[in-house]
């Protein structure tokens, strides 16, 4: 069990494959040109690391359009490239993860799929579901708002949706590593920030620390903070289950959480009735189930009563909240994995309800 979560447990087989605006590249061709050839050799230099237990490996590269698992169809120019995280002594990749490589700018992680069934770096992240958001942000947004979100989705937003984020910059942090890679945790930090010109001790890193402050506090302190985070303006707050796992992670002392994955049965019910009856063994009373997997359910459980009553427990649908009654802030759009709020929202009229998807 990594030391820097309140309780993981995993319980899942190993996972099979899942299976316009147009971007003025001419005139800087040979800087992206230049910026393959560098990240080719971030990605060669990792394995030279002493200690490191895994590489990258760039397995293809170009236009968003050449990868349409992607549906990238509204950046259809965009810079793309595919990679796959190899880990020493295993012939196949562990992982496999696209990235946005424009010239002059760190990487954007649009998708990362895990193949074993402990997650590997980072969770589970579809770019289909990263390209929904983006439109559906683009239609319930006005050009250029303000979006507070985890540094990865924000990013994310401001390249796809042209959103103005606040966390705007690669941290690289939290890093899941399965319990053989954690001897050598500050050795890989330290590979991963290279790798992904993260921004460790800067600015927008004592921003982002902010920002998690702000998900772990209880409910009133923690949308104040957040309204002084994002300044004046049209400000969109979002949030995924998977951010309250990585506010625990960075936060353990003030938000209990963890997750076990049920592999499914036949039928999805028996499956449901197993995860309540575990529950009610461990004493969790607050959950949220993730079947989007079709081989697994992920139950995350919230380990301590105080974790129910922040913020990010409050934002998203555990068994002890609703998001959909909340008054402020108001949730505009849930699509896919992501919960979208307007952090400035006035009370919703009675009887009106938000969009759905």
């Amino acid at each position: 069990m990594d030391a820097t979560t309140a309780d993981r447990v995993s319980a899942a087989p190993v996972r099979a494959p899942a299976g316009r605006r147009r971007w003025a590249l001419a005139a800087g061709f040979a800087l992206v040109l230049a910026g393959f050839a560098l990240w080719s050799l971030l990605a060669a230099g990792l394995s030279d690391l002493p200690q490191m237990p895994y590489r990258y490996q760039v397995v293809a590269e170009g236009e968003a359009a050449s990868f349409r698992e992607l549906d990238l169809e509204d950046t259809p120019a965009l810079p793309v490239r595919k990679l796959e995280l190899m880990a020493d002594g295993v012939e196949q990749a562990v992982a496999v993860g696209y990235a946005a490589t424009m010239p002059g700018r760190a990487p954007v992680l649009l998708g990362w799929e895990n193949r074993t069934a402990e997650p590997t770096l980072a969770f589970d992240t579809r770019a289909t579901d990263v390209t929904a958001l983006a439109r559906a942000v683009a239609r319930h947004a006005p050009a250029g708002a303000t979006v507070l979100s985890w540094w990865d989705t924000s990013r994310q937003l401001g390249l796809l949706a042209g959103m103005t984020p606040v966390n705007d910059t690669n941290l690289a942090q939290p890093l899941l590593l399965p319990a053989q890679w954690r001897r050598v945790r500050s050795v890989i930090e330290s590979a991963e920030e290279q790798f992904w010109q993260a921004a460790r001790g800067s600015e927008a890193a004592a921003r982002f620390e902010r920002y998690v402050d702000a998900l772990v506090s209880e409910e009133s302190d923690g949308l104040a903070a957040l309204r002084a985070l994002a300044g004046s303006g049209e400000t969109y707050l979002i949030v995924q289950i998977v951010d309250a796992y990585r506010a625990g992670m960075l936060r353990p002392d003030r938000l209990g959480i963890g997750y076990r994955d049920f592999p499914r049965s036949a039928g999805l019910h028996g499956t449901i009735a197993t995860v309540k009856a575990w529950l009610r063994e461990q004493g969790h009373e607050s959950y949220t189930i993730d079947a989007r997997d079709p081989a697994v359910l992920r139950v995350f459980f919230l380990t301590t009563p105080e974790s129910k009553k922040t913020l990010i427990a409050r934002l998203l649908p555990f068994s002890t909240s609703n998001p959909f009654t909340l008054d402020a802030p108001r949730i505009v759009h849930q699509q896919g994995p992501y919960w979208v709020f307007r952090l400035s929202a006035q009370p919703r009229p009675e009887g009106s309800a938000p969009a759905a998807s």
